[in-house]
C-alpha cells in the first residue's frame, strides 16, 4: 500500500484542522494514556491494557475511539531482523523519480520509503526492505553516483513523552533537554544491544506475514476478525500468532500524529559516533514527538527522519554537537516523499524453505 501524498496543500489544511483539535483537546491526562499505550514492548490485548490502566474496556475504546478522532493512529513495531529482512537506506547525489524507482524490475518491489533531497544537494533518499538473500551490494550498484549507504540494525519509534517535553497550560512544546542529557548520562539505563550470536532459526510462511500486515493496519485487531478478513480458521490464525508473530512485535508505534504547522522541516539527520553512544541519544531522543524514526547501523551510524522548526532544529543540533559526534543534515521534499508497506506476497516467494531468526 502506498501513503503517497496527492496534493500537498490539501495535506497541510487537514495537518491544521487536526492539530488544532488535537492540541486543544490534549492535557496531561490524555497525552499519559498515549505514552503508556507506547510503553508496552510487546503487543498485550485490549482487555489487558484496560486492566492495566484500571478502567472498563468500554473505556478504552473510547479514548481510541477519541484519539483516532483527532489524527492519532498507531501501528505495530515489528521486528524486521526477526524474520529475515535487512532495511537500507541508500543516499543518491542525483534526482530520480519515483516511477523511475517503481519501475526497476528487480528492486522495485522493495522500496520501502522514497524521498527527493533538496539541500545540501539535488538528490534523493530511498529505503529498502530486503530478504538476506539478497545481496546489499547488488542493489547499491545498481545506482550511478551513490553517496553513501548504511544497512539498519535497529529501529526505534517515537514515545512521544509529552508528560516531560509540552507545557499543557501554555499550550506549547517545552523540550527538556536537561533531562534528555540526563538520559545519556545515566549508568542505570541499560542499553539494548543487537547480538546475532543470540538468534535462533525459526519457520514463518505468508499466513505470518498476512497477519502482521492486519496488525500493522490496527494493532487492536482481534485474531477473530484477522481470521475473517484473511479468510483462513480462527485456531489456525491464533496458533500463527502466538507461536510466530507474537514474537516478533516489539510493541505499538505512532503511525500518525498531528504536529504544529509550523515544525515545515522535513529533515534526515545522520550522525556517526561511538555506537554504544548512538543508542544512548536513540534512547533519549525517542522520547520525542517530533521524531519519526530513528535508525542504527553497527557501523556507528543513526539516522534521524524528523519534522520540525527552525528553533527546535538548533537545540537538537546543540544537543547532538555537545556529544562529539559529527552529523550531516539533509533537506527532504515533503510534498513528494512516499511510503510503503512491505509487499507481504511478494515477500512469500523468499520464504520456501526460508529460515527467519528469533531471541
Amino acid at each position: 500500500m502506498i501513503f503517497k501524498v496527492k496534493d500537498f496543500s490539501d495535506e497541510m489544511n487537514e495537518v491544521r484542522r487536526l492539530s488544532d483539535a488535537f492540541y486543544r483537546s490534549l492535557d496531561f491526562s490524555l497525552a499519559s494514556f498515549i505514552e503508556h499505550i507506547l510503553s508496552y514492548e510487546y503487543l498485550p490485548t485490549k482487555s489487558e491494557i484496560a486492566k492495566n490502566l484500571g478502567i472498563p474496556s468500554y473505556t478504552l475504546s473510547r479514548k481510541l475511539g477519541l484519539l483516532k478522532r483527532l489524527g492519532v493512529a498507531f501501528s505495530i513495531d515489528v521486528d524486521f531482523l526477526a524474520i529475515g529482512l535487512r532495511r537500507l537506506i541508500i543516499i543518491v547525489n542525483e534526482s530520480l523519480e519515483l516511477n523511475s524507482v517503481l519501475e526497476d524490475d528487480v528492486i522495485g518491489r522493495f522500496i520501502a520509503f522514497y524521498a527527493p533531497i533538496l539541500l545540501p544537494f539535488q538528490g534523493t533518499l530511498l529505503s529498502y526492505y530486503l530478504p538476506e538473500t539478497i545481496n546489499v551490494k547488488d542493489i547499491v550498484s545498481r545506482f550511478n553516483n551513490v553517496v553513501l549507504f548504511d544497512v539498519i540494525h535497529k529501529s526505534l519509534y517515537s514515545k512521544a513523552k509529552l508528560t516531560y517535553h509540552y507545557d499543557f497550560s501554555k499550550k506549547l512544546f517545552k523540550i527538556n533537554w536537561d533531562r534528555l542529557y540526563e538520559l545519556v548520562y545515566r549508568t542505570d539505563i541499560p542499553y539494548k544491544e543487537i547480538d546475532l550470536s543470540l538468534y535462533r532459526s525459526v519457520r514463518f510462511d505468508l499466513l505470518d506475514l498476512l497477519i502482521i500486515k492486519e496488525l500493522e493496519k490496527d494493532p487492536f485487531n482481534h485474531a477473530m476478525n484477522i481470521s475473517k478478513e484473511l479468510g483462513v480458521n480462527y485456531s489456525k490464525v491464533l496458533r500463527h500468532y502466538n507461536l510466530h508473530v507474537s514474537k516478533i512485535v516489539k510493541g505499538f508505534k505512532l503511525r500518525l500524529i498531528p504536529l504544529p504547522p509550523e515544525n515545515s522541516l522535513y529533515l534526515l539527520i545522520r550522525v556517526e559516533g561511538d555506537y554504544g553512544l548512538l543508542c544512548k541519544l536513540a534512547n533519549a531522543l525517542s522520547e520525542l514527538i517530533f521524531i519519526a524514526g530513528i535508525y542504527l547501523s553497527f557501523k556507528g551510524v543513526m539516522y534521524l527522519l524528523t519534522v520540525v522548526n527552525s528553533e527546535t532544529l538548533n537545540g537538537l543540533l546543540n544537543y547532538l554537537k555537545s556529544f562529539k559526534v559529527s552529523y550531516t543534515t539533509y533537506l527532504l521534499d515533503r510534498s513528494r516523499r512516499a511510503r510503503y508497506t512491505i509487499p507481504y506476497t511478494e515477500y512469500s516467494r523468499f520464504l520456501r524453505g526460508w529460515k527467519t531468526i528469533e531471541m
